[in-house]
């Protein structure tokens, strides 16, 4: 379809030298779901088409200021902090996040913003808590607030800076602590240094 042009520029009957590869690559990488597209012929003349489609890392949903849903607008992040559109096709899984923080995409490209790729990425390649944590929250100054699956805790992160070291801290209270009660606390905070509040 999209090589085509949904069909509006047929390749079936031209002659391999009236095509032009580069411009069917132009076609295809014109759809921002398409990371990377190389078109070329085969030894036996074949138009050959490899595309890597983007690979979402986190899907921002829109929220009002109590959290609440607000439609099923948004965009999907990927891993070097792009914004790219949802598709209509399917939805990936990964994890929600919302906030004003992210409806400005520059910010990602900031020292702050980095941080903040660097926490989702985390997010998403450590076992436990891509498994525990279902939404994060960045409000316009950075501070960060997760959402979790068992026990359906708000944990209060502060800034995303040193968030290795209070995901240490918090998965020491999570084995000790929490593993007896899922649901004894809805509130954990690590904002403060060496500290965890419990509410």
């Amino acid at each position: 379809m999209l090589l085509t042009e949904n069909g509006g520029d047929p390749l079936i009957g031209s002659r391999l030298s009236d095509v032009a590869l580069h411009d069917l690559e132009n076609r295809v990488n014109r759809n921002k779901l398409i990371k990377k597209c190389q078109v070329f012929r085969d030894l036996r003349g074949n138009i050959v088409v490899e595309v890597e489609q983007e690979k979402p890392l986190a899907r921002w949903i829109n929220t009002s200021d109590n959290g609440e849903m607000r439609n099923t607008s948004g965009y999907y992040i990927n891993h070097e902090g792009v914004f790219f559109p949802l598709s209509e096709s399917y939805s990936a899984r990964t994890l929600l996040v919302s906030g004003a923080y992210f409806q400005n995409p520059q910010k990602l490209r900031s020292e702050k913003g980095a941080q903040v790729l660097e926490l989702l990425r985390f997010l998403n390649t450590d076992p436990f808590w891509k498994a525990q944590v279902t939404q994060m929250n960045v409000d316009k100054d950075g501070e960060v607030d997760l959402r979790t699956l068992l026990g359906d805790q708000r944990i209060e992160l502060g800034m995303a800076e040193d968030f290795e070291s209070k995901f240490k801290k918090l998965r020491i209270f999570y084995d000790k602590v929490l593993s007896k009660d899922w649901g004894r606390y809805k509130r954990i905070s690590v904002k403060f240094q060496d500290q965890i509040v419990c509410e």
